[in-house]
This record gives C-alpha cells, sequence and structure tokens, in this order.
C-alpha cells in the first residue's frame, strides 16, 4: 500500500467515525428530556396519610396547612372549613411545586407566581392548564388519596 492510499484510506475512515458521532446525537430522544412529565402529576395515584402523624402535623397549623405526598408530586391541603383536598404538586407551567395558601383557599406556584383555585382550574397564568385533581377520602384520623 502507497502512502498516498493509506492517507485517503485513513482520511475516510475518520470521516466516518465523526459522521456517525454526529448523527448519533442528533437524533430525537424522549429520554434526553430531563424531566418529561415535570409539568403533570401522575397518573395513578394511591396512599394514604395518618392525621396524627408528626410528619403530617403541618396540615392541622393554619399557617401552613399542607403536606406533600407521593414522592413529592402530590400536595394535600386542609381547607378553613375543615375538609381535605389533593391536587398535583407541580406547577402546569414549568413543573415548580406550588404551595397552598391557607388563608385564600388557592394554590400558588412560588416559580411565576401562577394561581390556581381549590379545584385546580387556573386563576391566574402564566399557567394556562388547570391541576390534576384527586379524591380524597376521610375515614377517621386516616385520608386516602386517589386518582
Amino acid at each position: 500500500m502507497e502512502r498516498k492510499e493509506f492517507i485517503q484510506l485513513f482520511g475516510m475512515g475518520a470521516a466516518a467515525v465523526l459522521a456517525t458521532g454526529c448523527l448519533g446525537s442528533c437524533s430525537s430522544s424522549k429520554g434526553s428530556d430531563p424531566a418529561p412529565d415535570a409539568t403533570n402529576g401522575p397518573a395513578s395515584v394511591d396512599f394514604t396519610l395518618d392525621l396524627t402523624a408528626p410528619d403530617n402535623a403541618a396540615l392541622n397549623d393554619p399557617a401552613r396547612g399542607y403536606v406533600y405526598g407521593a414522592g413529592g408530586q402530590v400536595i394535600v391541603a386542609k381547607t378553613t372549613a375543615g375538609g381535605y383536598l389533593a391536587v398535583q404538586a407541580p406547577c402546569t407551567h414549568e413543573g415548580t411545586r406550588i404551595q397552598f395558601q391557607p388563608s385564600q383557599g388557592n394554590f400558588l406556584c412560588p416559580n411565576h407566581g401562577s394561581l390556581f383555585n381549590a379545584d385546580g382550574t387556573v386563576a391566574n397564568g402564566p399557567a394556562a392548564r388547570a391541576l390534576k385533581k384527586y379524591t380524597v377520602t376521610q375515614t377517621g384520623t386516616t385520608l386516602r388519596i386517589t386518582s
């Protein structure tokens, strides 16, 4: 093999390796999205909260009135009327965890100021979609939250 042939083959091989790497990095993949469902609550929910447990004491605190469940994906809040409600915790705008405002009875996203009514509907944007609402059933001192 002559020097000229070697350089041509080497150059073509190097170009093929580079092209493969570039094309592979340009392909679309859902796995590359760091949080593909960051603005959606969990599709399936079924968990319980013991109202007497210290971890859930914030539900009875009139200044706080909420806890997170399902790995932080659901917010459970106590209304001023004494009932409980649960909605998805990630804001539908960009996925920031929302907070309950017990005195107003609504949910606020601390990131961009989206405001949601107690039923999860949007009261003030930038969020355009309502929060998922979950069913809360109280039996004694236990709350069961389901979808």
